[in-house]
């Protein structure tokens, strides 16, 4: 019987640990290689330039690689569903691979495709790669519910065998075998579109900070494990000004795009560990922004409304201001705040904001300032950060709301003090908003503190050349504190307290003194009552 193969890629963007691919190679007469790309989809979709843009280069760049193996991958425009049908019959395919996607959109695709495939009698052949665990059997060892706690997470998964060794690159012997004659017209008929085809004006584009493709993330990763003190010791660097900026080390939008197995890095890690620490295990906390990556992919696998409040059953139900011009100046970087608007207008142009950043921006538009829904501020992410899927950057979200997972809402970070800590001189904030590079160290995160002779002399007048700030944080702040504090009242009323609420309320009450410590603009006088309650919350539990 003659096996004729197509290989669907998604978001397994790589050649090396594609376990779907191998499948497709695997006995087969031919293997054809395809993309599906709806162009009407790229104009209506909320993705920016900076997405698409790394995602074609990646596409070139799995093109460039198949076709040193005399292969070639196949852009097919139009939608799955449409597209399918007409290439099962005209390539007589017998066999279809692709990776198995664990979100909810994902998997109702693909079971659509899986139903076609069956009428059209095509073997359809799923492998898992993308993820390092089994998230079913993560939540089938929660009592079939997903952890929605870090802490359970690593629990469960620290009873779990190792996560499944990484496949070796696809080999030209492994191609030869069942090589595809390649049509004269190929690249009229199967190329990879332009950004202009998509319908992007690139007048005036940048060069791109992040060069998307496996060969970039294998060249990353090699520098990535060059830092051996750092590995070995599992440590954090402290955060400065470098670590806000772009690394040539950093991974985390090719694992996004499947152009770095996750696999890969894992064992990469871990084999580096052992050997420097003389083959004891390392710990958890060395694979931990690949396990938050994992937390998030299980914890929305079931739940199809992840990415919003209403109908989430995880989600805290907060009543979220809507005020569209708030929440506009906030995606410009026009808040009046030079910490906010710096990382805003860092993700605009390149596509990338350190966690931490991350963490700020979240903060003040949603419980710190500007009380404004997560799920406004998730398309924005969606739009424009290279890294952003579905499940991490909504499970993101709630998380940084305190809308699910955490929920230490006393604790607000400053958008003075937290950047101040972070670039004591400012340097970030003169690189992204170099209207202010003049301002001296000490007002230029609050520019509107300094006097009209320095505003005048640093050629920037606030409220002329640069916004007011668009709030008083402390005023906000304080009134958000207590908008949340009435939200999980009704919580504690209606739900009761248990004894994991008991040891929830002790963190929540460390925090309040944390957060008097850290100078977060709160006064023991407004949280008095607040502690009291707390106080009152324990002694009956």
């Amino acid at each position: 019987m003659v096996v004729n193969s197509v290989h669907w890629f998604r978001k397994g963007l790589r050649l090396h640990d594609n376990p779907a691919l191998q499948e497709a190679l695997n006995g087969a007469d031919t293997v054809r290689c395809v993309y599906i790309l709806d162009p009407w989809f790229a104009g209506a979709a909320n993705v920016g330039i900076n997405r698409w843009r790394f995602l074609l280069e990646a596409l070139e760049d799995l093109d460039s690689s198949l076709k040193k193996l005399n292969s070639r991958l196949f852009v097919v425009r139009g939608q799955p569903t449409d597209v399918f049908p007409r290439l099962l019959k005209e390539w007589k395919v017998t066999r279809l691979t692709f990776e198995y996607d664990p979100e909810p959109y994902g998997k109702e695709r693909d079971g659509a495709i899986i139903k076609m495939a069956q009428e059209f009698g095509v073997e359809t052949v799923v492998r898992n790669s993308h993820t390092l665990y089994n998230l079913d059997r993560i939540i089938e060892m929660n009592n079939n519910s997903p952890p929605l706690t870090f802490k359970r997470f690593q629990t469960i998964v620290s009873r779990l065998e190792l996560p499944r060794r990484p496949l070796p690159p696809i080999t030209q012997q492994q191609m030869d075998k069942c090589r595809t004659k390649i049509a004269d017209n190929h690249d009229q008929l199967y190329s990879i579109p332009s950004l202009e085809e998509l319908g992007f004006r690139t007048e005036g584009l940048p060069p791109a900070i992040w060069q998307g493709g496996e060969s970039e993330a294998l060249d990353r990763l090699n520098k990535h494990l060059d830092k051996k003190v750092w590995v070995a010791n599992f440590e954090h660097p402290r955060v400065n000004t470098c670590s806000l900026y772009a690394s040539p080390t950093g991974l985390s939008p090719f694992l996004r795009f499947g152009c770095l197995s996750c696999r890969v890095l894992y064992y990469n890690l871990r084999e580096l560990y052992m050997k420097l620490r003389k083959r004891c295990s390392p710990p958890l906390s060395l694979f931990g922004q690949l396990l938050w990556r994992e937390f998030f992919y299980t914890a929305a696998t079931n739940n199809p409304n992840f990415d919003r409040m209403d109908g989430n059953p995880i989600c805290v139900q907060i009543p979220w201001d809507q005020n569209p011009e708030a929440l506009a100046k906030w995606a410009e970087g026009r808040t009046g705040f030079p910490w906010i608007d710096a990382i805003m207008t860092q993700l605009r142009q390149e596509g990338w904001i350190h966690h931490l950043a991350r963490h700020a921006v979240a903060c003040f538009l949603t419980r710190g300032d500007l009380w404004i829904s997560w799920e406004s501020g998730m398309k924005v992410f969606e739009e424009l950060l290279l890294d952003a899927d579905w499940s991490v950057n909504a499970g993101s979200w709630m998380w940084l709301s305190c809308s699910a997972f955490f929920q230490q809402f006393f604790h607000c970070y400053c958008p003075v003090g937290f950047g101040r800590r972070t670039d004591p001189s400012g340097d970030y904030i003169r690189r992204y908003i170099p209207i202010l590079k003049d301002y001296p160290n000490r007002y230029i995160y609050e520019p509107w503190n300094a006097p009209e002779s320095v505003q005048k002399s640093a050629n920037c007048v606030v409220g002329v050349d640069y916004p007011k700030p668009m709030i008083n944080h402390a005023e906000g702040s304080r009134l958000n504190i207590e908008r949340m504090k009435q939200v999980y009242q009704q919580l504690s009323h209606y739900r009761g307290l248990s004894k994991s609420d008991n040891t929830d309320l002790k963190k929540q009450k460390k925090t309040v003194f944390c957060g008097l410590a850290n100078n977060h603009q709160l006064w023991f006088g407004q949280n008095k009552s607040l502690i009291q309650e707390l106080d009152e919350k324990l002694a009956d539990t």
